[in-house]
């Protein structure tokens, strides 16, 4: 016996001995009244009134003994036995006591509204609910069946099935066909040996005793927990998610069919609250599919499956909008028999059932390459969801911190944004913790770090850079004017599709300057450094470097490639494919970008020859002059240049803010002396520099 099987007969202890309806007298009286006595059919019946002589209420000389039975096997039941099956069963059934509505009678009512059925469709339902939860009724079908040739459990034979309830044969292999009301609806369904089951769901509320509510969805299908975040936590989505709403919204209204939107990305960023949120949006009910099975463990395929087409016949259209969550749970290539034998899933049904939805349904996937081109393409629309961008992150960090109680100021939550790159609702369930913890921005700080940490594998990107309220282009050394360039870039009617090759040595506001003039441009900075992109796997760069381009597309953002020599490498020079194939991709988008992007490089001579030619602007950026080092020195230390700074040639403005920021640590160190010789070891380990030998790691002597 399999162990579903075992598990199915130890649930079925503590059933009451006796006849919960007269639903297994019943049919047990339509297979007397249909079979000859000398029937194998005949002799199966007989034996099983027998061994439930006991639970009808009947003596033993009211039935046939085993030995006469066991005599007249090879000729069927004789005449006087046969008498006796007959009377006892009359006898039985007038035995009965009235009968009133139980759970299975109720679940039967609120199922033949719901799903429309008719008279023969609910007897039909109600045989497959009496079989899992009476095994009494149980015993006679799987004995009726035995003696047919058929195994010992309740299959899809529609002539066992008529003989039981006394049905046309054909009316009742019509109502078990393929596009039958009871099998789309996913409240009876065909295994894999063509044994006819109910919704394990249902089986386990009726056995609970509990009855139907007003809205059986939730009971069925479990509801929704997700909490619907504010429209504007997803602006970073951009256009995209005012299209999807407009087409849900649509869909809607018109009872469009096959409407499938797809939300993919990395685990945690927000696809669920995402989903929530876009139902809200169009005011319709998210209601979900299947996330737990009848024990509240994982379901399998063949659950959540039978979930999505009960679903589509219980969810209320045109205000209903579906939630198949972990997408991959249904759309894979290959299922296992209960012997672990490999058994493909059909292609076919699962592409016509997505053309065919009622009820639109919002899809979520983690991993997109689990999905095949063909289910791809049936999905109406496909929306990827990234972390948002640092502007974005610390809006959504204070309108957060307000909903759930926990004060960020402006500082703390622009510090969140810029150190935990995480989406809304991470960001969410942070902040619901620090105030259950009473903490406040400090500790939804260690939070979202802990959260954002395991979502990621261990580890989190370096946090992004602070803006310099005090950055002053004067102090950057650049081949260009770069006041009179901003001027250009900022007029009106300026082009906006800008590329920018920013090349020179560490520290000399290459970086800095890009953000500057995005600030300009009123643009959210999107910056990838060498280390986001370049992937383990072969494809896997290329892949990083379109998704780039395309979140800064769609978010409208200044997108900014630091370290890009490792990007960009000479072709002419490569000795790997994908060194080649990596540059290909970024040269075939830079020519393509209608926004502005920059590269940033310390090494401008490794860059690929062609890759120079696409530049709009190249700016050259070199160490500060000596007018610029004392005005540095002035708006950094408020105090007057000493004479030895002139000495110093490979001076940049991170220097003097990395001085600054390590004179705090000794005050005898404000002194203009003290600052100087820091500055000086600064510039001692560069090609060219002019200071003492040595690296000043504490206090001076």
């Amino acid at each position: 016996m399999s162990a579903r099987n075992q598990r199915r007969r130890a649930s079925r202890r503590g059933v009451p001995c006796g006849f919960t309806s007269s639903l297994g007298l019943g049919s047990a009286s339509n297979v007397y009244r249909a079979v000859d006595r000398r029937m194998p059919e005949a002799g199966a019946l007989a034996k099983w009134l027998l061994e439930n002589a006991a639970a009808l209420g009947l003596p033993e000389s009211a039935v046939p003994d085993d030995d006469s039975l066991d005599r007249s096997r090879r000729r069927g039941v004789s005449v006087t036995d046969w008498e006796k099956v007959g009377t006892a069963l009359e006898r039985a059934a007038s035995g009965l006591p009235a009968e009133s509505q139980g759970t299975i009678d109720c679940w039967g009512d609120a199922l033949e509204r719901r799903l429309a059925l008719d008279a023969l469709e609910r007897r039909i339902l109600a045989l497959a609910l009496h079989y899992r939860l009476d095994q009494r009724v149980e015993g006679l079908c799987d004995a009726i069946s035995e003696c047919r040739g058929r195994p010992r459990r309740f299959m899809r034979d529609a002539g066992l099935i008529a003989l039981l309830l006394a049905a046309p044969e054909a009316a009742v292999a019509s109502r078990l066909a393929g596009e039958s009301k009871l099998l789309t609806s996913g409240v009876l369904h065909i295994g894999r040996y063509a044994d006819l089951s109910a919704l394990e769901r249902l089986i386990s509320l009726i056995r609970c005793e509990v009855p139907p509510a007003a809205d059986i969805y939730d009971q069925l299908l479990g509801a929704t927990t997700t909490v619907p975040l504010a429209w504007e936590a997803f602006a970073h989505l951009g256009q995209e998610a005012d299209v999807a709403a407009e087409v849900l919204r649509a869909a809607l209204m018109t009872r469009e069919s096959g409407v499938n939107i797809l939300l993919y990305g990395q685990p945690g960023t927000g696809k669920t609250s995402f989903a929530a949120t876009l139902a809200a949006r169009i005011g319709v009910q998210l209601r979900p599919i299947t996330e737990a099975n009848d024990e509240g463990d994982e379901p399998d395929r063949d659950q959540r499956l039978a979930g999505l087409r009960l679903a589509q016949r219980l969810a209320e259209p045109g205000n209903t909008v579906l939630l198949f969550d972990e997408t991959e749970d249904l759309f894979v290539s290959r299922r296992m028999t209960f012997d672990d034998e490999p058994c493909a899933a059909s292609r076919v049904f699962i592409h016509r059932l997505l053309e065919r939805m009622a009820v639109p349904v919002i899809w979520t996937a983690n991993d997109i390459g689990m999905l095949r081109p063909a289910v791809l393409r049936r999905m109406t629309m496909c929306l990827e969801l990234r972390v948002p961008n640092v502007a974005t992150r610390t809006v959504l960090w204070r309108r957060l911190g307000a909903e759930h109680g926990v004060a960020l100021c402006d500082a703390d939550a622009a510090r969140l944004a810029r150190l935990v790159p995480t989406a809304p609702a991470i960001a969410a369930t942070a902040l619901r913790a620090a105030r259950l913890a009473g903490g406040g921005a400090e500790t939804a700080r260690l939070i979202v770090e802990g959260v954002a940490r395991a979502v990621r594998g261990g580890g989190l990107p370096a946090p992004e850079p602070e803006p310099d309220s005090n950055y002053d282009p004067a102090l950057v050394n650049a081949d260009t004017d770069l006041i009179t360039l901003e001027a250009d870039l900022l007029r009106a009617g300026a082009p906006r599709a800008l590329s920018f090759l920013l090349a020179g040595p560490p520290g000399t506001g290459k970086s800095a300057w890009i953000r500057h003039l995005a600030g300009r441009m009123r643009l959210p900075v999107l910056q990838k450094r060498a280390s986001d992109l370049l992937g383990p796997f072969l494809g896997g760069t290329e892949h990083n470097i379109a998704g780039a381009f395309a979140e800064a597309r769609d978010t409208g953002a200044f997108l900014v490639f630091d370290e890009a020599d490792s990007l960009l490498l000479e072709r002419a020079d490569a000795v790997r494919s994908w060194e080649i194939s990596q540059a290909n991709e970024m040269l075939t988008w830079m020519e393509s970008h209608p926004l502005p992007f920059a590269c940033t490089t310390n090494l401008a001579g490794r860059l690929d020859r062609a890759s120079l030619r696409r530049f709009l602007v190249k700016l050259r950026f070199d160490w500060m002059t000596e007018t610029q080092a004392q005005r540095a020195f002035q708006q950094f230390f408020g105090l007057p240049a000493p004479a030895g700074l002139d000495a110093l040639r490979t001076l940049t403005p991170a220097d003097f803010a990395l001085v600054r920021r390590r004179a705090a640590l000794w005050r005898d160190l404000l002194a203009p002396e003290g600052l100087l010789r820091l500055l000086a070891a600064e510039c001692a380990e560069r090609v060219g520099g002019r200071g003492p030998v040595g690296f000043a790691t504490g206090a001076p002597k």
